[in-house]
């Protein structure tokens, strides 16, 4: 980078800074510590939908689609358009029924919510699956900001991790989900501009327009099918599927949007507008010709997630470079920092509050829940340590969460004969099958996503049927959006 690329840099992180520390405030009549863990429930449109689509994009799944665009070109933007057709679905089926509950009860967490319908037990495993699960999307989050500083600063990967890592940790820390939504605004704008705007557009002027990436490609064997977009094939394009739609209705980043937006209208509509164009077409498509075009401009590439920061420094003016990519890397940071608030508030919530100290006064919970941000970030760390590759980290959060809690969320919600004693076994079952089917490596190239719907969907319907009703449970929680 050069030095105008770096004074951006700076500036740009002195900006999220102040913006953050801005919206940290409590707001009068607020608790403190809802304004940390659920941002005042007053969050209008623009800021929902900012952060809503930042949180996904932001972060892992940036770094990831410039890789497969590299690798498998443009049918790679399946992935992202798989999560979009998700969220189109949270928005008519999860947020009419969620958000008069949350703003009713003054619900914080996916454990709060099964605690309501089922019982404690339920709810407690709930909580301990969907924290565990983005704890780990947040070590792809940290491995992602450490590759971006690799590549653009030119540190070693393990002290950029270490970097990315300590600063995302103290940054949560300090600013909530408040401050994560407001920074969101500004980082969704530069990363969307930047990146599907003004670095995709340039990208293909590079190389010819469409016509002249199509020869460039088109020419040799080994390229060619990065034109198609059935290449991914349908067994890769089903894994993902399979593992990536069930997400929007068990991310705990979702429950927190819904939590977090003003009122039903407004998470709903911004749900809707991060599926539909935002995720696809626009985001999917633009990220992938980014990976394409950087195939034909840096072909010796090692490392396919690196296509997207190496290409923005090779076709954007200097001063440029450094402002775009500073959002791509704060995107990432912010992606991090909302994932890391989910488990933060699990541990504040489901588990100091409501198990070992029921009458922790306000100021003890936001304790608590800054002590655990830190801790839990420090694992993370670690995590990035172990597995340093972005797409990997995702997609086994994404598994081990939908598997375990996909069926029960949605027998929660739709089927009143659901119990507590078939949300809990679908849970285990479901779950523990999906690591298991990893670990063995996934025979016969059956994705360990699978699991949910082989195991954890006829397993709640089979025990629910043949197990009753316990005392403490609200089968008609839900019913009619009640």
């Amino acid at each position: 980078m050069e030095l105008p690329d770096l004074i951006a840099l700076g500036a740009y992180f002195a900006l999220l800074l102040w913006i953050g520390l801005r919206a940290a405030r409590v707001r009068p009549g607020s608790s403190a510590h809802e304004s940390f863990l659920a941002a005042d429930r007053d969050t209008g449109l623009v800021a929902t939908t900012a952060s809503t689509a930042a949180t996904d994009l932001g972060g892992g799944f940036s770094i990831a689609m410039g890789g497969l665009g590299f690798s498998l070109g443009i049918s790679g933007s399946w992935l992202i358009a798989i999560s979009g057709l998700s969220a189109i679905f949270v928005a008519f089926l999860l947020v009419p029924k969620v958000k008069p509950w949350t703003d009713r009860t003054r619900g914080l967490t996916t454990g709060d919510l099964f605690e309501a319908r089922f019982d404690r037990r339920t709810g407690t495993l709930a909580a301990f699956v969907v924290g565990l699960a983005w704890l780990t999307f947040v070590g792809a989050q940290i491995v992602a900001g450490g590759k971006l500083l690799q590549a653009t600063v030119g540190v070693d990967l393990g002290l950029a991790v270490a970097v990315a890592g300590i600063f995302i940790v103290g940054y949560t820390a300090v600013g909530g989900l408040k401050a994560v939504i407001h920074t969101d605004v500004l980082q969704a704008a530069v990363l969307f501009v930047g990146v599907v705007c003004i670095a995709a557009p340039l990208g293909l002027y590079r190389v010819g327009g469409w016509s002249g990436l199509a020869a460039s490609l088109g020419s040799s064997p080994e390229t060619a099918s990065l034109l198609d977009w059935g290449a991914a094939g349908w067994a890769q394009i089903g894994g993902w599927l399979l593992a990536v739609f069930p997400v929007w209705f068990v991310s705990i980043t979702s429950m927190q949007r819904i939590i977090a937006a003003r009122d039903e209208p407004t998470a709903r509509r911004a749900f809707l507008l991060t599926g539909v164009p935002i995720e696809w077409p626009l985001f999917a498509v633009g990220t992938c010709l980014i990976g394409m075009v950087a195939r034909v401009l840096l072909p010796e590439l090692d490392d396919p997630e690196l296509a997207t920061p190496l290409l923005l420094l090779e076709i954007l003016p200097a001063g440029v470079a450094g402002f775009v990519l500073a959002g791509y890397v704060a995107a990432v940071m912010s992606t991090a920092d909302s994932c890391l608030i989910g488990p933060a508030a699990v541990v504040a919530n489901d588990l100091y509050r409501k198990r070992l100290r029921p009458r922790a006064s306000e100021a003890d919970v936001l304790r608590v829940a800054r002590l655990a941000t830190v801790v839990l970030g420090i694992g993370a760390i670690a995590s990035a340590y172990l597995i340093p590759n972005v797409l990997d980290l995702l997609i086994y959060a994404y598994t081990f969460a939908a598997a375990g809690l996909f069926f029960p969320m949605l027998a929660l919600l739709f089927w009143p004969r659901a119990t507590a004693t078939g949300a809990f076994a679908s849970m285990l079952l479901g779950g523990g099958s999906a690591i298991c089917w990893v670990l063995a490596g996934e025979p016969w190239g059956i994705p360990s996503a699978a699991m949910a719907w082989f195991v954890g969907l006829p397993v709640i319907a089979a025990v629910s049927l043949a197990s009753g009703h316990r005392p403490s449970e609200q089968p008609r929680l839900f019913e009619a959006g009640d």
